[in-house]
């Protein structure tokens, strides 16, 4: 099925931040490089009481990969547990850097969850604006498998890492780490001809007519391993 959003103009690609400048930026550094061990779940257990049933958890942290990105590209993020999937594709389109230029899916089981007007009857699928982070993805281990641009297949992997019971400090989703930039759009997925490990390969060389052309197409250098963790705040911060 063909998206009609491809045929828009592409936005500005935004996605490798400028190099940084001599003089130190203000603020908390960047967070680069491989994502720390996953935190203990036990740290953060539900209240105890007399009610026979336990208490729905306030949040859903979650460790989001860029499946076989090098650098690695991943985020840690802290997201209410009765957000639907359909915002939950939003939130990890601003955490990761991606405009929601393509179409999408999720798969958790053997169950395909997309936007319930594409949804095709074999295989069967659900709705991604019914189905909520605390119902897919109750339990601490919880996988759920991300597709975004069918044609590129950037494939991602969300893994509950702990759930926290009590009022959230925020109402919205929170970006707490991560490394890696953005892979530009429609650069033609991981791997393959022409792909993004061959765009890297091309930056790496540092010359020639094939430099001088993917500079031209980038707007400019670009270092795939940065990632400013405030930029994503701010733009998960419109999502309220």
């Amino acid at each position: 099925m063909t998206d009609e959003r491809d045929n828009r103009p592409a936005p500005p690609l935004l996605h490798f931040p400028a190099p940084p400048s001599a003089r130190p930026p203000a603020g908390p550094p960047r967070v680069v490089g491989p994502p720390p061990a996953p935190t203990a779940p036990g740290v953060t257990t539900p209240p105890t009481g007399t009610r026979p049933d336990p208490p729905s958890p306030a949040r859903h942290q979650l460790l989001v990969t860029l499946v076989d990105s090098d650098p690695l590209v991943w985020r840690r993020l802290a997201v209410p547990s009765g957000t639907t999937l359909a915002k939950l594709h939003r939130i990890v389109q601003c955490a990761m850097g991606w405009t929601d230029s393509h179409l999408h899916q999720f798969t958790i089981a053997d169950t395909v969850y997309g936007d319930p007007e594409l949804l095709i009857d074999d295989p069967p699928g659900a709705s991604t604006r019914q189905a909520r982070l605390g119902q897919v993805a109750p339990a601490v281990g919880a996988v759920i498998q991300y597709e975004y641009d069918f044609g590129d297949g950037w494939d991602h992997l969300i893994v509950v890492e702990r759930l926290l019971w009590g009022a959230p400090e925020a109402k919205g989703a929170v970006c707490l780490a991560g490394g890696g930039a953005c892979p530009p759009e429609d650069c033609g997925g991981i791997g393959g001809i022409g792909g993004y490990t061959d765009l890297l390969a091309t930056l790496r060389h540092g010359h020639g007519q094939d430099y001088r052309e993917m500079l031209a197409w980038l707007g400019g250098p670009c270092d795939p391993a940065a990632f400013d963790l405030a930029a994503a705040n701010r733009a998960l911060r419109w999502l309220r």
